[in-house]
């Protein structure tokens, strides 16, 4: 569970939770793997002593099982117990009677062994993960958790180098481990698992590499140190010699690969390139290098060093060594240097840093990626900074290399401030010398440095405004226009326009500098050049062409030009003005493509990609113009348009269908998809917003294809790179979401095709598909991932999230009036495979996955929806899981450091189920009978949900936020509103109850507790409704209404009320509105307390009460006269005056404030509500009639001061022919008063 804590995948936990579970577990941090114990005889003997005392069947049943699984984890037995708890609590999925069947049956004991297997080798593989989410945040500044992991971190390591040696130490033991358990006696099943166990060891190995990189990422590595890696990783062949390689296959080599790329990270991050770069800048003497601090240290490792060069893993390592010889040794040793650096280069050294730098684990944006990164960057700074960049040989590799380098912030940041002349900057200013002669290299460059940050793609603006040269070939240029002037330089005799546009020029008069190029001669004129300019000239060049078929470099050239673009407006909306022409042209160059019969596929993605980014911006425009490209599906429109084009019958074949069809599904790449989708996404809810009627039809078009053409099947495609699966899956169910999201004043109709399509076509299986992964294939993806926070697992996570997102928002859209739909009909029906496993029973079981709290959240969400929706049994849909389920719901639910809103989730859903599912809610109530002699009643069971409800509310545990003791009060007003007589028995009896429940009545700041104080209230008012008299009423609950009476809490909520009653229809549209359900609560609890059963109110008490109502009435009248607000305090004041007018100051209170009131309501008779207007003049009669009893004639007069405004009243509904009932008894109220 640590992980779950401090990393907060789905929501930073208080940071006082985190510290706490980091001094918990420190010694574990501190001994990392070696807290795991190997049995010896003593422990077993020691642990078997211990349990000598159970004699009963069950338990010792339990102990052999503990001590057979001692022998196959090869772990000691007491730590073999503890796991055993821990596995029932977290992962177990059965209940306890069907553990203990389990224990019983060989067979079935034989699969728990295997289960607890994994779930041991999981466990070792979380504490080395949690060390090195520690390390990779501990010094990030920005980071919520940085003092809690620093102070960690310092604690861990002030030992000297005690910590480091420890994972050192780790890590050669896991390479020299051999199968554990193979002698004992489950050697069968210990061998059947060897493979599996060879795959947690190698993910061992490359975590605890990872965590030597970054504990170095701050402290210096001594001398002695980088002698035994190095030696370390050369006995182990570079991760190639597995000692227990004869286990391994084919389908491990991404693990074994990512470990020599560890080692040689760390042995390049252990020679120090950044110091030698320093050295070179500030010419420092090399005399202070660390290695050379002793000669024997430095004979060491070059001897070690002089037996590298078999594979391609030491060409890195052989041309970092070599610099440092360059460094240190100067002209001594240039021999050695050059030696080592045409070894390096023999073993494909700049091939295999790139392959190591686009590999898996490293290609991502985690901090390890991120700092392997920078090393290598360390590498090439040394490198340029030591040698031309021509003496390299080819520089394509390099370029590469750079381009992955420069996508980190800091390295960019870092280039462009030691600057172009030194370091990696020489890249970019080699690459320039070609431009556009070969414009990919530096546009490339310029590429990767635009998308490390808005930063760094403002230099690169400024930096393509203003290059210097123009490179191409000379052969283009007529002899008769040039000029020799010295060796390999001529002179440019008149301006050239090098493209068929005057909007370019190169000056007369302008020198040249010849060079050879790849094809022929190439020139290089000396002058000021815009390369936006160029770029724009290249674009409108092939826009030019009128030829079906684009040549390779004029394409190549343009995918730069839109990579450059895509980057820039990626990590800087703020540009899309700046770059307007250009993007128009890219935009304008997809109807020239889209006419092509063998479209270049990835230009044609790189145009939409951009067209998707203004799109953002301008989604209007950029529709209108690609809808006229051609790309896009289109419909006709008829009556009936919206069925027609969900049926697919008035589409019209589009380019963008041939080309998935024909190019892509036979190539296995869909760049286009992509971009179609990421284009879709930004336009279709902007324009839904924007009321864009016009381009209705063509929405609707792409929108229906996508749902029918691409999310319907696209889990059925080939593919060349398994990712973009799970991206096609993830960009279409973003535009369902957004889509279904919008508010009721957007466009409507693209968000009912967008429902209908989903419900009623192969789209909605789709959607069921990637609901019903399940938890145990979204483990096993992720337990795949080299990395633990980026991969397949973490995206499979987002897709499934999403999902169930939409799935929920389209049950409740779905039109009522509507038949069941598929989607609707598999949630609430058996599979007809009766192996198959229920959609329903599938969503429940993600309470299961604990990497990502979103998930089972989101799935409880659902759940909440499907019991609401669906008249059926959500605990059918269980089976024989629904108690281990059960179990699991609640002790997620009871677990302190659990994520908030999965337990608000879960207590919304238990909330709903009290209405809806009266079987499921009593499996989680799990009250029993007392047994026959004892006294009369239920006791709660060990899983029941009213353990954590009642911890959530008490007083003396005020940590919980407001929100999760709203739901908790919301599920026992469930309960009471239910009448879920036992459950609120139970509660009665508990101890302090009632004093825990009403505590936020007694509260200054109800800010953010008004739904929670509604809720009381409606509890407590049912309560004293199904009481109904003061001997049954329950004593702690007496104390708490006098309280209230005593601390006068019932006109602070009155006076409240009247402050809060403007603005409460407008802020919301449904009864979940805060002040509106207060008021409603209020009322029931105001009337109920008005009838005087259980106690008696202070005649004072009873004036202010009324007072205050009749404020809030006429300050509404004067104000908003919302109608459901008015109805409900009209008839507060009349239900409160029926029963408190006969006592006089009531009756002299209402007279004071009812003249004001009734003129008022003349005044606004127009746009008042009947029922308003019957309930104030029923207010008045009943005031009039207890008068006349009283024989006040005193107030007479007053009553006829009054009776204007109720005859005007009463005229104008006469007037407007308003026959209604409620006039009727208006009138009849009006003639038994005519005597006032």
């Amino acid at each position: 569970m640590l992980w779950q804590v401090i990393a907060s995948v789905s929501a930073w936990k208080p940071k006082d939770v985190v510290d706490k579970e980091l001094q918990k577990v420190r010694l574990q941090l501190l001994d990392v793997l070696s807290v795991y114990k190997k049995p010896t005889n003593a422990t077993t003997a020691k642990f078997k002593t211990g349990q000598s005392g159970k004699t009963n069947s069950e338990e010792a049943s339990c102990t052999q099982f503990v001590l057979k699984l001692s022998e196959v984890l090869d772990l000691d037995a007491a730590q073999c117990n503890d796991l055993l708890s821990l596995y029932l609590l977290y992962e177990y999925r059965g209940s306890q009677d069907e553990f203990k069947n389990i224990l019983s049956d060989e067979r079935h004991s034989r699969i728990l062994l295997v289960e607890i297997w994994h779930y041991y080798h999981n466990e070792r593989l979380y504490l080395l993960r949690c060390l090195k989410h520690l390390l990779s945040y501990c010094s990030d500044t920005s980071h919520p958790y940085h003092s809690s992991y620093q102070k960690c971190i310092a604690e861990l390591t002030n030992d000297k180098n005690k910590f480091i040696l420890s994972v050192v130490d780790q890590y050669e033991t896991a390479c020299l481990a051999t199968l554990p358990g193979a002698s004992s006696s489950e050697a069968d099943l210990v061998e059947k698992l060897g493979f599996q166990w060879m795959v947690y060891n190698l993910k061992e190995q490359l975590e605890s590499l990872q965590i030597v990189l970054l504990y170095y990422r701050e402290k210096d590595m001594t001398p002695e140190m980088f002698l035994r890696l190095l030696s370390l990783f050369k006995k182990q062949g570079f991760s190639r010699r597995q000692i227990n390689r004869h286990l391994l296959d084919q389908s491990v080599e991404p693990f074994v690969k990512a470990l020599a790329h560890m080692q040689v990270v760390l042995l390049l991050k252990a020679i120090d390139l950044e110091w030698l770069f320093q050295c070179q800048q500030q010419d420092s003497e090399p005399k202070d290098y660390y290695l050379l601090a002793s000669e024997d240290v430095w004979k060491k490792a070059n001897n070690s060093m002089g037996t590298l060069g078999e594979v391609r893993e030491h060409g890195a390592v052989l041309l970092a060594w070599a610099l440092v010889h360059h460094v240190t040794q100067g002209a001594k040793g240039a021999i050695t240097s050059r030696k080592l650096g045409n070894m390096a280069l023999q073993c494909d050294v700049f091939e295999y840093v790139h392959d190591l730098l686009t590999s898996p684990l490293l290609s991502g944006k985690m901090v390890v990626a991120a700092y392997a990164k920078s090393v290598v960057y360390s590498l090439v700074q040394v490198l340029l900074e030591c040698f031309h960049e021509e003496s390299l040989g080819n520089m394509d590799t390099l370029f590469s290399i750079g381009c992955e380098v420069f996508k980190i912030p800091g390295i960019a940041h870092n280039m462009w401030e030691v600057g172009l002349d030194r370091g990696a900057g020489l890249l970019l200013t080699s690459a320039s010398q070609l431009f556009p002669l070969d414009g990919r290299p530096a546009l490339n460059l310029c590429a990767a440095l635009a998308s490390a940050s808005p930063f760094s793609a403002g230099k690169v603006v400024s930096y393509l405004h203003s290059m210097t040269g123009f490179s191409e070939y000379l052969e283009l240029i007529p002899s008769s226009g040039l000029e020799d002037c010295a060796e390999a330089a001529k002179l440019l005799q008149a301006a050239r326009y090098p493209y068929q546009t005057e909007s370019f020029v190169i000056p007369g008069r302008t020198l040249g500098v010849c060079f050879n190029a790849a094809h022929g001669t190439g020139i290089r004129w000396q002058c000021d050049v815009n390369g936006w300019q160029v770029c724009l000239c290249e674009v409108h060049a092939m826009l030019a062409q009128t030829a079906g078929w684009l040549g390779e470099p004029c394409v190549e050239t343009v995918l730069a030009v839109g990579r450059v673009v895509h980057s820039v407006l990626q990590s800087d909306r703020g540009r899309v003005d700046d770059l307007s022409d250009l993007t128009e042209m890219l935009i304008d160059l997809l109807q020239r493509l889209s006419q092509i019969s063998h479209p270049p596929l990835k230009l044609l993605a790189e145009c939409l990609q951009v067209a998707a980014d203004v799109a953002s911006v301008y989604p209007a425009q950029v529709w209108e113009k690609v809808s006229q490209s051609g790309l896009l599906p289109t419909a006709e429109v008829g009556e009936d348009a919206l069925q027609q084009i969900i049926r697919g019958s008035s589409s019209r074949q589009s380019a963008l269908d041939g080309i998935i069809v024909g190019f892509e599904g036979q190539s296995g790449d869909y760049s286009v998809t992509l971009g179609f989708l990421e284009l879709l996404k930004h336009t279709a809810p902007a324009l839904c917003e924007l009321h864009a009627s016009k381009h209705r039809p063509s929405l609707l078009a792409s929108l229906v294809f996508m749902m029918r053409e691409v999310f319907g099947s696209f889990h059925k495609w080939r593919y060349v790179d398994s990712n973009q699966r799970q991206q096609i899956g993830l960009r279409c169910l973003e535009i369902f979401h957004k889509i279904l999201s919008l508010d009721g004043e957007a466009e409507s109709v693209v968000q009912k095709a967008c429902v209908e399509g989903l419900l009623f076509s192969d789209a909605g299986s789709t959607l069921l598909s990637v609901v019903a992964v399940g938890a145990d294939e979204v483990q096993l993806a992720l337990e795949q991932q080299t990395s633990w926070t980026e991969g397949t697992g973490v995206e499979l996570i987002h897709l499934v999230r999403l999902g169930l997102s939409v799935l929920n928002r389209l049950l409740l859209l779905k039109p009522t009036s509507r038949t069941a739909s598929p989607v609707e009909l598999a949630l609430c029906t058996q599979p007809p495979n009766k192996q198959q496993l229920h959609v329903t029973a599938t969503i429940v079981q993600y309470i299961y996955h604990r990497y990502d709290a979103r998930l089972p959240t989101l799935a409880a969400l659902l759940l909440k929806r499907v019991a609401v929706v669906f008249p059926m049994s959500l605990l059918a849909c269980l089976g024989n899981s629904a108690v281990a389920i059960r179990d699991v719901y609640v002790t997620r639910l009871q677990f302190s450091a659990e994520d908030i809103r999965l337990k608000i989730a879960i207590l919304e859903l238990l909330s709903t189920c009290v209405e809806t599912q009266p079987g499921l809610t009593e499996l989680f109530l799990n009250l029993s009978e007392n047994e026959p002699g004892k006294n009369k009643g239920f006791t709660l069971g060990k899983f029941s949900c009213l353990h954590a409800v009642v911890d959530i509310i008490q007083t003396n545990k005020q940590k919980w936020p407001a929100e999760l003791q709203r739901a908790a009060v919301e599920y026992i007003a469930a309960l009471w509103i239910g009448r879920n007589d036992t459950a609120m028995n139970v509660l009665r009896e508990r101890k302090s109850f009632w004093l825990d429940l009403s505590s936020c009545l007694f509260m200054d700041s109800v800010a953010d507790n008004v739904r929670t104080c509604a809720f009381v209230m409606r509890i407590i008012a049912a309560e004293l409704y199904n009481v109904q008299s003061y001997d049954k009423l329950d004593k702690e609950l007496y104390e708490v209404l006098k309280s209230l009476i005593k601390a006068d809490r019932l006109s602070f909520w009155s006076k409240f009320l009247q402050r809060n009653t403007d603005g409460m229809e407008q802020e919301g549209r449904t009864a979940d509105l805060c002040p509106l359900l207060l008021l409603t609560a209020w009322r029931e609890l105001l009337l109920i307390l008005a009838q005087e059963e259980c106690l008696q109110l202070p005649e004072s008490m009873k004036v202010s009460l009324l007072t205050q109502v009749l404020d809030a009435v006429r300050a509404q009248l004067l104000g908003d006269r919302e109608s459901t607000v008015l109805k409900i305090l009209s008839e507060i004041v009349l239900r409160l005056v029926v029963r408190w007018s006969r006592h006089p100051s009531c009756r002299r209170a209402v007279i004071a404030k009812f003249g004001g009131i009734l003129h008022e309501l003349r005044v606004n008779a127009g746009l008042l509500h009947p029922r308003i207007q019957l309930n104030l003049l029923a207010t008045m009669a009943t005031i009039i009639n207890d008068a006349e009893r009283q024989r006040e004639a005193g107030k007479k007069q007053q009553f006829v001061d009054m009776m204007s405004d109720v005859c005007a009243l009463l005229q104008y509904n006469m007037r407007h022919g308003d026959s209604s009932d409620i006039f009727t008894k208006v009138f009849a109220l009006a003639r038994n008063r005519d005597d006032a």
